[in-house]
């Protein structure tokens, strides 16, 4: 009798185990909105193209469809009814858009705090994030100037860098990422690329320096690839660090089997993506990244298929010429999980 109650206490105990470790996990994600603008002028900025006397009549219905679209697309990256913890917002124009994001759709259920770069890009593309305040209190927060004026006439993004502590004691550091685009071409932008990911660089050493343990998360678009130089060199990020700064990338594994989260050229690649310090891997204290738990969501509501062809590509909001298409973006959200 006794030998068969054992096993039976120890499976109930392995299973509230379980129980407790997918309670406790939570979700990290990162999305490039595609122009999450409100339909408000700002005469400080170019914004122009997103108001209601525009060519694309970007009015309050069509702000609000969005702002639906975009909490649809966080809260599938959760299983269940839940929602992430932390989320990275590219494409954004300011932090009202993220206030009306976290107070007017799903996300209202909880309380989320907001951050959101006042950079120099004269559109207002800026980056943003938010948390969960039951799970996380911000400590300090900044931007870094990823723009250099010696690189030709161009305004970039600032990075956005939160310093977040969690219930459980951890301190993450979370930057948030929108590189300069390939708009001029791969080979005449990639030095713009290039000193931003060295302006990232240089903070995440300075951070590792105090605390090489430091548990950091890097998301958002670069605007290269994984085995791009910006990216695999200069931020030393891939999926098998050789130095204990080297940050993982599961994404540079993902983008090589061509699970990517931008269709363009007819081929699938990895401009969205979402790296983190050893520190999440070798420690045994606080929240732990499982290497296997770094997704992209792929969902038939996120795609557009084309029915001749059968090829897919992301289901965004506009097209050529302000046609207005009704979709997501014109890319596809990243996310990780840790325990």
């Amino acid at each position: 009798m006794i030998k068969l109650i054992i096993p039976s206490a120890l499976f109930f105990l392995s299973s509230l185990s379980v129980v407790a470790q997918q309670k406790n996990a939570i979700t990290i994600a990162s999305y490039n909105c595609e122009n999450f603008f409100d339909t408000k002028d700002d005469p400080n900025t170019k914004d122009e193209d997103f108001l209601p006397e525009a060519p694309a009549k970007w009015d309050e219905t069509k702000y609000n469809n969005k702002l639906q679209k975009v909490a649809q697309v966080l809260d599938s990256t959760v299983a269940g009814d839940g929602l992430p913890a932390i989320a990275g917002l590219i494409e954004v124009e300011n932090k009202e858009v993220l206030e009306d994001l976290v107070s007017k759709t799903q996300f209202n259920k909880k309380k989320y705090a907001v951050l959101c770069t006042t950079g120099a890009d004269e559109r207002s593309i800026d980056v943003g994030l938010i948390y969960d305040t039951d799970i996380f209190s911000l400590i300090t927060s900044e931007e870094l100037n990823a723009t250099n004026s010696a690189l030709g006439d161009y305004k970039t993004r600032n990075i956005l860098m939160a310093s977040l502590k969690a219930k459980n004691g951890d301190l993450i550091y979370v930057f948030v990422n929108h590189w300069p685009s390939r708009r001029t071409g791969e080979t005449e932008s990639e030095p713009r690329r290039i000193f931003a990911a060295q302006v990232l660089r240089n903070k995440i050493d300075e951070l590792q320096k105090i605390d090489a343990k430091a548990k950091i998360v890097v998301m958002g678009d670069f605007n290269d690839h994984p085995d791009n130089t910006s990216v695999l060199n200069t931020l030393k990020a891939n999926d098998e660090p050789q130095t204990k700064s080297d940050l993982y990338n599961a994404y540079y594994t993902l983008d090589k089997e061509k699970q990517g989260t931008h269709f363009y050229n007819n081929e699938w690649r990895c401009l969205d993506q979402i790296m983190v310090s050893q520190g999440f891997m070798k420690s045994k204290k606080g929240y732990q990244f499982n290497t296997k738990n770094a997704f992209i969501l792929r969902k038939d509501f996120v795609l557009f298929k084309n029915k001749k062809t059968g090829e897919e590509r992301p289901n965004r909001t506009y097209g050529s010429e302000n046609k207005y298409y009704n979709g997501y973006s014109d890319h596809l959200a990243v996310y990780i999980t840790l325990d």
